[in-house]
């Protein structure tokens, strides 16, 4: 139990410092505009200690009722959401950290089996070989949640949101 709230701190410490970094971004390519020019998309770079600036301006009007804009505005910051909202035991905030094609999956069963393998087993997103591609126009990132399998998180509407039930054992829908 201790170890999960560790896990949990560092998580929420990097979102932080993610939010930090993407806000300090957004304010040196206000500056320089150029700057954003200079990226030119699928050139490789350097992997970047947080993910690029969303393209999309958030609004409220983007972000499903109850859901902060900032609860989503990083695959690292939807992950803790995702977490936080777990431990909370709330599935219809849960279900909106989703694509809508897959959250008709997070049914109360599978909810309730997501919140018992996150109490037993570390979450730990590896954020450093996470790689960055593009799908349907959108942005993905897709990072490895539990050592295994890829999950990408999406960006909608400034929203970064989880392409898979990555919290079900394997072999669950």
């Amino acid at each position: 139990m201790r170890a999960a709230g560790l896990v949990a701190l560092v998580l929420a410490c990097a979102a932080v410092i993610a939010f930090l970094l993407l806000r300090r971004s957004e304010t040196d390519a206000g500056r320089n505009p150029a700057a954003i020019s200079e990226r030119q998309p699928g050139a490789p770079a350097a992997r970047p200690a947080a993910p690029p600036a969303p393209v999309t301006p958030t609004s409220a009007a983007n972000t499903p009722a109850g859901l902060d804009p900032v609860m989503l505005a990083s695959p690292q910051a939807a992950v803790q959401t995702q977490l936080r909202l777990l431990e909370g035991g709330n599935p219809n905030l849960f279900r909106q950290t989703f694509l809508p094609s897959v959250q008709p999956q997070v049914t109360a069963e599978t909810f309730e089996a997501c919140r018992k393998r996150v109490r037993q087993v570390p979450v730990r997103p590896d954020w450093q070989t996470a790689e960055a591609t593009t799908s349907g126009g959108h942005r993905v990132l897709r990072v490895s949640m539990f050592g295994k399998s890829m999950t990408g998180f999406h960006q909608v509407d400034g929203r970064w949101l989880a392409d898979a039930l990555w919290c079900l054992p394997v072999g669950l829908p």
